[in-house]
């Protein structure tokens, strides 16, 4: 029994009680999602490497400082539409809230991609831009890609569907088959996910998470706890560290655009509204309103450079015009709540019902399991390729030597 009462924990089981999903989440995570946190979740599954079978899910967010924040986890058996509208539900029921509006950022799975619409109907459900140009061998098409869906600007990302239908007419039509543009194109989508376009945090935390995915499902949640404990502990220490009343991440961001800001002209053209012209374009600036029609400041709730110029121009700290999820206060209360250590086993309730769960049947592949992950087709060829132009190379080379010396001899 846990000691906060608002961590989650619920076990699903299938035909003859036969485990089918463990979702679990803790009470500190989501009051912190709820008070401190941008709107932005990332969802993604990686499966367990050792003897037992399945996958865990799980939904990260994203802190003041671009910190990886664990919110809520579960172990299924496999990537299907049950095991994921299980995973929405109790993140909506327990985590979210029914009319919480907010990002959902994920990979295109067709489970995800048929849950999300049925059981997250508030949320704004977009695409990860990696994944997307990763369905792409041109490397040139790959960028595009990314830059298409990074962009807040319609004209730019016109200028790069352009090019990437100049390099391949057929990728162009395959992107644009993907569905609507504001399900994965930035320019397009009227709420703000922050900047954050990829999946990045979710992968970094799966990797973080490998000695885990070794053991069996009660190992897994209480080494993910502990992993979830250090992460609090080590961020809380860096919060004491910071020397501005921002976060460090933010801080860069702000020092980037000063140096832009400079070399930017600008023209005033009423109390708290600026023409500025930048290096690429030329956009308009309102203080009062916090907007620039290049979008990146009230989208990122950061200035941008062409606001940067005009504040400081007026003489204005630019640290006010910065959203409260950056702010070194915030990032200090996020981590302020102290996590309290689990009663021993023995102290466990032994009043309750106790449920009898058997373990799901176990399908055994052929061979050794695999732990590391599969080399992609041209990577395995390249290996063997090299070998074979290496003793090529190196046979005819050797001819090549031994023909010339008896040529001059």
């Amino acid at each position: 029994m846990s000691v906060d009462l608002d961590t989650v924990s619920d076990i699903l089981t299938g035909l003859g009680d036969r485990f089918e999903c463990f979702f679990w989440t803790y009470g500190i995570s989501v009051r912190v999602y709820k008070k401190n946190l941008r709107p932005v979740v990332i969802i993604d599954g990686t499966f367990l490497k050792g003897r037992y079978p399945g996958t865990i899910l799980s939904a990260i967010a994203v802190d003041g400082n671009n910190h990886v924040f664990p919110l809520a986890f579960a172990v299924v058996m496999k990537e299907k539409n049950d095991s994921w509208d299980c995973f929405f539900t109790k993140l909506r029921d327990h985590v979210v809230g029914v009319d919480h509006e907010f990002i959902l950022l994920s990979n295109r799975h067709k489970s995800i991609i048929q849950g999300v619409p049925k059981i997250l109907p508030n949320d704004v459900h977009m695409y990860c831009s990696y994944h997307m140009s990763g369905k792409f061998g041109h490397k040139k098409i790959k960028f595009l890609v990314q830059e298409s869906a990074k962009t807040l600007n319609q004209q730019e990302f016109g200028g790069n569907m352009l090019g990437i239908w100049l390099l391949s007419s057929k990728a162009h039509e395959k992107l644009m088959d993907v569905g609507p543009l504001e399900k994965w194109a930035s320019a397009f989508q009227d709420k703000s996910r922050f900047g954050i376009v990829t999946t990045n945090h979710v992968e970094s935390w799966n990797k973080m998470i490998i000695g885990e995915r070794m053991m069996s499902v009660t190992t897994i949640v209480s080494m993910i706890r502990d992993n979830v404990i250090r992460h609090y502990r080590d961020y809380r220490n860096d919060s004491l560290k910071f020397n501005s009343p921002i976060t460090t991440w933010c801080q860069e961001q702000i020092v980037h655009n000063v140096a832009v800001a400079r070399k930017c002209t600008l023209e005033r053209a009423s109390t708290s509204i600026w023409s500025v012209t930048g290096l690429k374009r030329s956009c308009v600036v309102d203080l009062n309103k916090r907007t620039c029609t290049c979008k990146w400041f009230q989208t990122m709730g950061i200035p941008c450079e062409h606001a940067m110029a005009a504040i400081k121009e007026v003489g204005f700290d630019p640290y006010k015009f910065v959203y409260v999820y950056y702010l070194k206060e915030t990032y200090i209360e996020t981590y302020r709540e102290e996590w309290t250590p689990t009663r021993g086993k023995e102290e466990w309730p032994t009043e309750r019902q106790r449920r009898r769960i058997l373990p799901p049947l176990k399908i055994s592949k052929a061979g050794r399991p695999k732990t590391a992950r599969k080399r992609g087709f041209v990577a395995r060829l390249s290996a063997v390729h090299f070998s074979v132009i290496r003793y090529v190379v190196t046979k005819y080379r050797l001819k090549y030597v031994f023909l010339s010396s008896i040529i001059q001899t």
